[in-house]
């Protein structure tokens, strides 16, 4: 479903503060803050935060875009927009990283939609996924609600999940793979695993 909300500006402010992030990051920086869309203003910050400033001010743009991500309304969305400064934060302020995680797994579990609170959660793991320790706040709570959701959307969850997970969770990977629905697309992830289909 399309968010009635966002407007073409949003999109094109996004765009626009991405390409200038590289060749003229305090205009950027003007243009990702007049983004008026929070999902796209939070994008946008996490792009100028990545390519420009000293610690202090991209760890400031950083926070900023975390605090953009809360203004929206549904759980997932908030939960999903932070994943953007998260990545980035990941590399410049990694004792930030799980405090800030640790509070949004914490939301994303009172999302009462099971699809929803999977994505949001898988989209958090693959944020922070080249730091287990990182990793490792997240995945119980993806694993449970990956278990827990029934459909082809969870099943590609589960699919984009099991390499994520191996390493931190590989106790996990066979409730995973036998969760996933029949069929072909499962036949095809058993192939991908070195596994009769």
């Amino acid at each position: 479903m399309v968010d009635p909300s966002i407007t073409s500006a949003d999109v094109r402010g996004r765009a626009l503060a991405g390409d200038l992030s590289r060749t003229d990051p305090p205009e950027a920086l003007k243009v990702a803050r007049a983004i008026r869309h929070p999902w796209y203003r939070c994008q946008a910050l996490s792009d100028v935060a990545e390519s420009w400033g000293a610690h202090t001010q991209k760890l400031q743009v950083l926070e900023e875009a975390l605090a953009v991500a809360g203004e929206q309304s549904e759980i997932n969305r908030i939960v999903s927009a932070s994943a953007w400064p998260l990545r980035v934060m990941v590399g410049v302020a990694p004792n930030d990283v799980a405090a800030h995680l640790r509070r949004l797994v914490a939301l994303a579990e009172q999302e009462p939609h099971t699809l929803r609170r999977a994505d949001a959660l898988s989209l958090l793991a693959f944020a922070v996924r080249q730091e287990p320790f990182f990793l490792a706040l997240v995945s119980p709570s993806l694993a449970n609600a990956l278990l827990n959701g029934w459909g082809w959307r969870i099943d590609r969850l589960i699919r984009d999940a099991v390499e994520m997970l191996s390493d931190s969770m590989p106790d996990v990977i066979e409730k995973l793979v036998e969760h996933h629905g029949e069929g072909r697309e499962k036949r095809a992830f058993l192939k991908s695993l070195g596994r009769a289909g």
